[in-house]
């Protein structure tokens, strides 16, 4: 019998060749991650276990995790978890994987949480979209005095954000509502953020299958231009925040920040003092327009 280090080098070489990773250092992180989920080791006892002999019980649940990976299901939905901000969210089947890219909209809300004049006593912040409640639960436990309202039209993806409240908290400060878009929501906002569809639909017909056949199509297709719902949620926006300090944070595609500065702007009526913000993510992309009135600097 293989060894573990050869039984993981053919697993990598096995997702090279179905293309389920990029390139050979991924393969082999997903193969020891697959690896480590069926014998309950973390990764750098699973590196430490090379030489050894695969217990055969193991490495029976290895390969079953395995043939799902090979079949391009993505690797969050078969370890049930993945890391975001800093936390660890349970994730599957019916609702969004919560990306990298995507805490860079944490970060910019945890900015004008910080900014809002009323950042020492109660800041309310709507989450649109929330999915597995990633982004709610992590502003949430960053700024102590936001009061969350996580919103989302999926019954399938609303349990996960139950399930991840439940166990990341706060229970107190995070309030789950469903419904469509700002909908639910029955008293003034201070900050709103969205994460909504964005990828045009005949871009999103040419996505990996790990996303297109696995993942929701309801919180990836954005529709023609993959704008369209944010047209609504934008046109929604001054009949939910307060007066006089507030601000709107939407993440988008490469390539979009213009319009959806646009449709933010005519949403709020073009405020004359309105400070618009770009905020980049990782890789260089604008990948946050923020609208913000009244708030420090």
């Amino acid at each position: 019998m293989s060894d573990v280090s050869t039984t993981l080098r053919t697993a990598a070489n096995r997702l090279l060749e179905v293309a389920a990773a990029d390139d050979l250092d991924e393969a082999r992180l997903e193969a020891e991650l697959l690896y480590g989920e069926a014998t309950g080791l973390d990764r750098a006892h699973v590196i430490a276990a090379g030489r050894d002999t695969p217990p055969t019980e193991a490495l029976t649940t290895f390969e079953q995790l395995l043939a799902r990976r090979l079949a391009h299901e993505p690797l969050a939905y078969i370890l049930g978890r993945r890391e975001f901000y800093g936390l660890t969210f349970d994730v599957g089947p019916g609702c969004l994987i919560p990306r990298p890219e995507t805490e860079t909209l944490v970060e910019a809300a945890l900015e004008a949480i910080r900014d809002h004049p009323q950042s020492r006593r109660l800041v309310r912040v709507a989450d649109i979209g929330t999915g597995s409640g990633a982004v709610a639960i992590a502003v949430a436990r960053h700024a102590p005095s936001a009061k969350m309202f996580a919103i989302d039209a999926s019954t399938a993806a609303l349990p996960w954000a139950g399930k991840n409240l439940r166990k990341l908290g706060p229970l107190e400060r995070v309030v789950l509502l469903t419904g469509d878009l700002l909908d639910p929501i029955d008293e003034p906002l201070d900050i709103i953020l969205a994460n909504l569809p964005y990828v045009p639909t005949d871009e999103f017909n040419a996505l990996p299958p790990e996303i297109r056949a696995h993942e929701p199509e309801v919180a990836v297709d954005g529709g023609d231009d993959g704008l369209e719902l944010y047209r609504r949620f934008a046109s929604q926006l001054r009949a939910h925040l307060v007066d006089v300090a507030y601000a709107v944070l939407v993440e988008i595609g490469a390539g979009q920040a213009p319009f959806a500065e646009d449709f933010l702007l005519d949403g709020l009526g073009r405020p004359a003092n309105a400070e618009v913000r770009m905020h980049r993510d990782l890789r260089g992309i604008r990948r946050v327009v923020e609208v913000r009135v009244g708030l420090g600097n």
